[in-house]
């Protein structure tokens, strides 16, 4: 290959780059550096045994899950009616409002032709929602006997199935969101909202007795793992057959 043929296929790929983030789309920001998301694997793997080690060798974490576990349902059960009401809310953030959403977005990444984003959306939550039913059916572990209002019968509780899909659909959102926004301000709000829903959704599954503190730390460990794994493989997939197409050119 000549160094003009280099140049130009350069320029092309840069294009490519750019053209990536018009509309909502994923910045690439995995692709180009990967350690990122290897970072979030090792991280989130590692926290996943910890807690898990935790709970078979009977640790000591075990003994702040009955505490909160009989404390904040009583609690609870003594509150004003809104409270339930803004406590119930995150159990439908954290599974049917997830599902809507991911509807709604596969349909307009279809309609974009934005297959990359299609793929991180519904592999993301497949993909989430497979390894809390295989991980919670092999741990096996009961929920609290304490859970109030929506109860949630014959299904383990570690990891938290909520925990999981939030931190993934959720964290997938603020990734696609933040390039979006033009000021420092605003990208930091993204952030944030993303950081409080997911940790609205926790605490309110704690709060109802849905799941023991622990659960919640080990969903979320298992989805900062599964985000930077998968997401991270898409995006390398993806920009490996975008180069290859400019090559053909």
């Amino acid at each position: 290959m000549t160094a003009n043929t280099k140049t130009a296929t350069r320029v092309q790929v840069d294009r490519l780059k750019n053209k990536a983030i018009v509309g909502l789309r994923a910045p690439g920001l995995l692709a180009r550096w990967p350690g990122i998301g290897l970072f979030m694997f090792i991280f989130g793997s590692l926290m996943f045994g910890a807690l898990t080690y935790n709970l078979f060798a009977h640790g000591p974490l075990l003994t702040w899950d009955t505490a909160i576990a009989n404390t904040l349902p009583a609690i609870g059960l003594k509150s004003p009616t809104f409270v339930k009401i803004i406590m119930d809310t995150g159990f439908y953030l954290g599974k049917e409002v997830i599902m809507v959403l991911d509807i709604l977005l596969a349909f307009y990444f279809i309609y974009k032709r934005y297959w990359q984003e299609l793929a991180m959306v519904t592999i993301g939550w497949t993909g989430s929602a497979l390894l809390f039913y295989s991980l919670s059916t092999f741990i096996a572990r009961a929920r609290p006997p304490t859970m109030i209002w929506i109860t949630v019968g014959g299904i383990p509780g570690f990891p938290s199935g909520h925990a999981v899909a939030t931190v993934t659909f959720y964290g997938l959102m603020a990734y696609l969101l933040i390039p979006k926004m033009k000021s420092a301000f605003w990208k930091v709000v993204i952030v944030a909202v993303a950081v409080l829903i997911i940790g609205f959704i926790g605490f309110s599954r704690i709060f109802t007795g849905g799941h023991y503190l622990t659960d919640i730390l080990a969903g979320y460990a298992v989805g900062i793992a599964w985000s930077g794994a998968i997401y991270t493989l898409i995006e390398i997939y993806f920009q490996k057959r975008r180069i290859q197409n400019v090559k053909k050119e």
